[in-house]
Parts: structure tokens; C-alpha cells; sequence
């Protein structure tokens, strides 16, 4: 017996979204889903695979899952609306809550945002009160001075050639006196930058505190990509002492790199994301286990009908 099935969907107000649902292949279903999204441009699939791999072990713990391309990323067409990127991403990943929702009967989410992802995640969850979790992976973060410095100077010693480390020596002391508008040329910005009010210190405490007093389970998870080592919740800067921050999971495991290249740093990402989901699942973590009557949805979900269980081949799905 399987242990997933899968089933490409099309979705969305004019049918312009592209997603694949994997639902266990036996046995129950969680109460809960997963929402899987681009980490940047790279499409639903993940870096390596990660989204695929995550979504089937996710499915061999009873987890069902959707991973979806935004407007414009992977199979996903352009949306036809003017809104901002960060806007659509809200409306896309609402768009694939409703279609779980017709589906399986499955009305509660937690999201799985990598790199821009986890900004994504953020304003999603802000947005929507089906998300009753959210991890972050190597998403916003706010280191203070020393590792700040540290960070640059871990960087700048990764590649011993003159040019290249002295390279990194001026880039590290121009980030540091000039103004933050003074270090981007004008009229270079794009969908990835982190300039905007949604990606401000102020709007990343608002935002946390917030999804701590809805009772939503948050984890932040960084790897040595972001920071050479960790003391403290380094990258929580000053909102160490802040109301949310007693809630977080704070997780820094410096052997996963941010790109998730080895199979052991996939493997160890996946089971701590696994073990993280079923603790929200079952109430074990940050967020209260939530009863049917309270959220006025089905307790348990619906297992799919078989003519929407169809296996796929493709390996990149």
C-alpha cells in the first residue's frame, strides 16, 4: 500500500493556479493541513525536491498537504489582478485553503514557508485565522551588532582569495555607514526585496504578538546559512523579551544549509518540521488544540474520493 496519494489540481478565480494535494495513502487523516509554497522563484517542488519529499512524509504521518505555485511562479499563470506581490500571495494561498477546504473537508492549515516564503507565511497567517501554524524557515530575522558582525565575518573568510575577501571586507563596512536607502540603486527593487512596510521590524513584532494572542503556533527555524552560530536567539535581536517570543520555537541548527543540499540536511529538516506539525495537530505546541464546536468545522477530515486520489509519475511534481 502507498503511503500518499496525489492529485493535481487547477484552481483559483479564473483557474490560473496550479497545485498538487497529497493525501495519506491509508489509515486516518489529520484534522489539519499543510500548505507547501515557493521558496523564492524556484516553483512548488522546492529546493531539491523539498516540498515534494516533505508533502509524502507528511502523508505517511496522516497529514494531507497542498504545495502550490503563486501567480506568476512555476505552472501558475500570471494574475490578472494589479495587486502587489505580497497581496496576491495572501489571495492565492486563501484561494488553495478554499479548495482543501471542498475537498477534504479540511479547515485548519499550518504553512511551511522557506526564505520568501516564510514573509509570505507571515502576512498569510496576519491575514487569515485558518492558519493555526506557522514555521519560518531562515525567514525575518534581526541579529544585533555582534552577530551581525560575526555574520560578515564569517562570509568574508568563506573564500580566501584576495579579491574575494576584500571584496566582502568593503560590502561589509559600506552596509554598515551607509543609510539603508543609499545601499540599493534606485529603481533596482523587485518582488524579493525586504524593503517594504511588511518587512519592517515594527510590522514582524506587531504581526508576532498578534498570532501569539490568536494562540497561533509559530516556529522559527535558521540554519548556518543565515549565522555561523547562535547565542541566545541571536537573530530575534531586541524582541527577545516581547510577548510572542515566550511562545516561539526557536530552533538554529547550523548543520542544514539554506539551499537544504544533502540528503542529511533534508532529512533532518523534514523530521523536525513532521514532529513540529503533529505537535500542533495534537495541541503539544504553542497553538491549543482547537474542538470542532469551537471552530465550527468538521473534526476530522474527509477522506478524498478515489477518483481524486491519482497517482502522479512525475518526479518533479
Amino acid at each position: 500500500m502507498d503511503d500518499y496519494n496525489e492529485t493535481p489540481v487547477q484552481f483559483g478565480p479564473d483557474g490560473s493556479l496550479i497545485g498538487i494535494i497529497t493525501t495519506p495513502g491509508d489509515g486516518p487523516m489529520a484534522p489539519v493541513a499543510c500548505i507547501l509554497m515557493n521558496m523564492g522563484a524556484i516553483h512548488r517542488i522546492g529546493p531539491r525536491r523539498a516540498n515534494v519529499k516533505l508533502a509524502r512524509q507528511m502523508a505517511a504521518r496522516g497529514i494531507s498537504s497542498i504545495r502550490v505555485d503563486l501567480a506568476g511562479l512555476g505552472d501558475s499563470r500570471p494574475a490578472s489582478e494589479t495587486a502587489d506581490f505580497r497581496t496576491q500571495a495572501v489571495l492565492d494561498v486563501q484561494a488553495a485553503m478554499n479548495l482543501v477546504g471542498t475537498m477534504l473537508g479540511v479547515h485548519r492549515f499550518v504553512l511551511i514557508g522557506l526564505c520568501s516564503g516564510a514573509h509570505n507565511g507571515l502576512s498569510i497567517a496576519v491575514a487569515d485565522p485558518r492558519l493555526v501554524g506557522l514555521l519560518m524557515f531562515d525567514g525575518p530575522n534581526f541579529p544585533g551588532r555582534r552577530a551581525r558582525w560575526e555574520r560578515s565575518l564569517h562570509r568574508a573568510l568563506a573564500d580566501p582569495k584576495p579579491g574575494a575577501f576584500f571584496g566582502r571586507v568593503v560590502g561589509v563596512i559600506r552596509r554598515t555607514l551607509l543609510p539603508a536607502q543609499q545601499q540599493q540603486p534606485a529603481g533596482n527593487q523587485n518582488i524579493f526585496d525586504s524593503t517594504g512596510p511588511r518587512d519592517s521590524a515594527d510590522y514582524f513584532c506587531r504581526s508576532m504578538n498578534l498570532l501569539a494572542e490568536r494562540g497561533v503556533a509559530t516556529m522559527m527555524f535558521f540554519t548556518g546559512s543565515v549565522q555561523a552560530k547562535d547565542r541566545r536567539r541571536d537573530l530575534l535581536g531586541p524582541f527577545g523579551k516581547e510577548p510572542f517570543a515566550r511562545q516561539l520555537e526557536y530552533r538554529f541548527v547550523a548543520e542544514i544549509d539554506h539551499g537544504l543540499t544533502s540528503q542529511a540536511s533534508q532529512q533532518t529538516f523534514m523530521n523536525l518540521v513532521c514532529d513540529w506539525a503533529l505537535r500542533v495537530i495534537h495541541g503539544d505546541g504553542s497553538a491549543p488544540a482547537q474542538s470542532a464546536a469551537a471552530g465550527g468545522q468538521p473534526g476530522r477530515g474527509t477522506r478524498p474520493s478515489p477518483s481524486l486520489a491519482t497517482k502522479l509519475e512525475h518526479v518533479g511534481s
